[in-house]
């Protein structure tokens, strides 16, 4: 129920884990980009070269949108184990790729689902 790409989507499809986000941001090449006018990465691997592209959506929180064109937050499939209100998530702006666990759940980050 917490897995919101399986729950949407179903199948195989589930959100990836903290550590499956960890050998994206090690294993790839992370370029700033602006594709159809919209800001965000371009990840692309440094072992078969394939791609994708991780828009900076920001954060929504209640009716409110922040940092949309400068930041990208993506949701991890991962609880923070100080907090089971807190999920471990990706984080990036121009100049930086990370994660945290600083945003409780109820928090709106993007999902960006993967398969097996």
């Amino acid at each position: 129920e917490d897995d919101a790409a399986h729950v949407n989507w179903g199948g195989e499809w589930r959100m990836p884990t903290l550590e499956e986000q960890k050998e994206l941001v090690n294993n790839c090449t992370w370029t700033w980009t602006t594709q159809n006018g919209v800001n965000g990465y371009l990840v692309t691997s440094k072992t078969n070269g394939n791609s994708i592209f991780l828009p900076a959506a920001g954060c929504r929180y209640g009716s409110d949108l922040d940092d949309a064109g400068s930041f990208g937050y993506y949701w991890s499939s991962s609880l923070y184990t100080g907090s089971s209100d807190n999920a471990c998530y990706l984080y990036f702006y121009s100049g930086r790729v990370d994660w945290s666990y600083g945003f409780g759940r109820n928090f709106g980050h993007s999902v960006r689902s993967v398969l097996p």
